[in-house]
């Protein structure tokens, strides 16, 4: 019988792994954030959504290539940092992940990165002229559908009507090319980074789309606040980003709405 982990214990580890990422970004002189449901927790829980092991940061475009540019022989043995730049990841953003634990997934393929990790998403600068930010978001959803549909399982979904829809979508995505979407999303993210007047900038890569846009005048000042047991950098700024992102993220969601982990994690296993 498999032994698996509870969330507590996976929690444990993903911060065992942020206390590294800091560490890391530190003595390479790269800034970053918390960002999402990583900031959300910080503010209203001193730590992890108690129902949730997630774990993102976020840097602007500079800074993540920095990331990425690193000697991966003076990261820790048994962790990676692995990208759309050498096809290791199929995402269009970064994760720091240790290989020493399984992770078992219910949708999508096990070659889609079977390790725990954390996300790390790039910041971009965006237009201010709302059709043309509508636009860039537009085009970057429809390709992150493409992208995921094509690491799905055979058979996954959750209704009968979905799974139909995606066995006849899924072959059409993949003859699209997981990374071909890959690589059109980054594009698409980093159209507007050469703009003279530098004035909004967006996760574009994340998941709330229209809501990540904020002024990169508020991002800039920057604060430490707890995580757990350490302190992190946050924007000093951050009710403006998370009331964009989550409105009054101070009120909890009703139980219904509190997303719990999709997948399982066996216990240390050969690397």
């Amino acid at each position: 019988m498999n032994d698996y982990l509870s969330l507590k214990e996976i929690q444990e580890l993903s911060y065992e792994l942020l206390v590294e990422l800091d560490d890391l970004c530190k003595k390479n002189n790269i800034s970053y954030v918390l960002g999402g449901g990583s900031l959300l927790g910080a503010v209203r829980h001193g730590g992890f959504i108690p129902w949730d092991d997630d774990i993102d940061i976020m840097m602007l475009r500079e800074e993540y290539d920095k990331l990425f540019s690193i000697n991966q022989q003076t990261v820790k043995p048994g962790r990676r940092i692995i990208s759309s730049k050498d096809h290791s990841f199929a995402r269009h953003f970064g994760r720091y992940i240790r290989t020493d634990y399984q992770k078992e997934t219910r949708d999508f393929i096990d070659e889609d990165c079977p390790w725990i990790g954390i996300d790390i998403f790039p910041i971009d600068f965006v237009s201010s002229d709302n059709k043309l930010f509508h636009k860039q978001v537009k085009e970057i959803s429809l390709l992150r559908k493409i992208m995921l549909l094509s690491l799905t399982k055979e058979g996954s979904g959750n209704t009968r009507i979905k799974k139909s829809i995606k066995s006849v979508l899924r072959p059409i995505t993949r003859l699209y090319g997981t990374y071909r979407a890959v690589d059109q999303i980054n594009r698409l993210a980093q159209q507007y980074n050469t703009l003279d007047h530098k004035e909004y900038i967006a996760c574009v890569c994340g998941m709330y789309g229209l809501r990540e846009r904020w002024k990169y005048d508020e991002y800039l000042p920057q604060i430490e606040i707890r995580f757990e047991s350490g302190l992190f950098p946050v924007p000093q700024n951050y009710d403006i980003y998370l009331t964009n992102l989550f409105g009054n993220y101070m009120q909890l969601p009703s139980e219904d709405k509190r997303k719990q982990i999709d997948y399982k994690v066996l216990r240390r296993i050969d690397n």
